[in-house]
């Protein structure tokens, strides 16, 4: 099937590694269309679904950025990292620790309407700059703080030295920073791992397009 002139969103399996732009330039480098976008940022060092969008589909970019989002991720114990991610610098170490029944204990204060302020790492713009560029160059800045909604969030396994979640959460919710502040109401360092987007609206990671040079699977594909 010819995308070239498709109105649809492709649901791609973002590899680790791989920016959204990357993969949006691949995908209009294969698919020959004249107009590429994707619904919603995912970090270079996570995987997991990324909706992208050909022609006309783009039109509706906004819909699917303000979709509702679902993520696995694994928080490792004992060090924080400025990023807050696998990538960073390390800037504290702790050897305290925290159970799966203290951790269990918490999750709840972060059910709901929250307020996060984004790391500096982040993609936000600060006066029409992305806070990372700002970061990486030595910038001083603060991020604004915004209220986003956390569905749902459990524990899926624990570790002495780390553990994996689940969180369901509307747009504009940073992973890394719930990680990072899930680790300071336990008064213990940490940062993510590992980050996997499992689902954007009706998009799941069990039907995306696992192999980004391969565009010829229909049941991936949603058309306009």
């Amino acid at each position: 099937m010819s995308l070239a002139n498709a109105n649809c969103w492709l649901n791609i399996n973002k590899p680790v590694g791989f920016s959204s732009a990357k993969v949006v330039a691949i995908v209009k480098r294969l698919t020959k269309a004249k107009k590429v976008g994707h619904g919603g940022t995912l970090d270079p060092f996570a995987s997991g679904v990324l909706p992208v969008a050909l022609n006309k589909a783009t039109k509706t970019s906004q819909n699917m950025m303000d979709a509702t989002k679902q993520y696995a991720f694994t928080i490792a114990f004992g060090e924080f990292r400025d990023t807050d991610d696998c990538e960073g610098k390390v800037v504290a170490t702790s050897s305290n620790r925290a159970s799966a029944w203290q951790i269990m204990q918490i999750l709840p204060k972060f059910i709901g309407k929250i307020t996060q302020q984004p790391s500096k790492f982040s993609a936000l713009k600060i006066n029409g700059k992305r806070a990372y560029k700002l970061a990486r160059a030595g910038v001083e800045f603060t991020t604004p703080s915004r209220e986003i909604t956390i569905f749902s969030l459990q524990m899926l396994s624990y570790e002495v030295d780390s553990a994996s979640f689940v969180v369901e959460c509307s747009k504009g919710t940073y992973v890394r920073t719930l990680a990072y502040d899930i680790c300071c109401t336990l008064n213990i360092c940490g940062f993510v791992s590992k980050l996997t987007r499992t689902k954007v609206g009706d998009f799941i990671l069990t039907e995306s397009i696992n192999n980004i040079l391969d565009l010829k699977f229909d049941c991936c594909i949603s058309k306009l």
